[in-house]
């Protein structure tokens, strides 16, 4: 089955369409925040926010598909737009 490799990590496509229909469009890996974003049936990820801090936004091999409320809560001021 084909398999979609986003900011390194491989989904399913019915993950993706899934995650993003139920408006989960941002992905948190490491210290590093994506939005997912769609273009001509290609979901990709761009980098919005990269954590400065001392620890990561996200543990180490461990990712979070969020919606922009829970994304702005984990960075800790409000980034993203509902």
């Amino acid at each position: 089955m084909n398999t979609l490799k986003i900011a390194g990590i491989e989904f399913e496509p019915a993950e993706i369409t899934t995650a993003v229909n139920d408006g989960k469009t941002f992905l948190a890996k490491g210290r590093t925040l994506y939005t997912l974003r769609q273009s001509q049936g290609v979901y990709y990820a761009s980098p919005v926010y990269k954590e400065r801090g001392a620890l990561p936004l996200v543990s180490r091999g461990r990712f979070a598909l969020l919606t922009a409320a829970a994304a702005n809560k984990l960075i800790g001021f409000e980034l993203c737009l509902a």
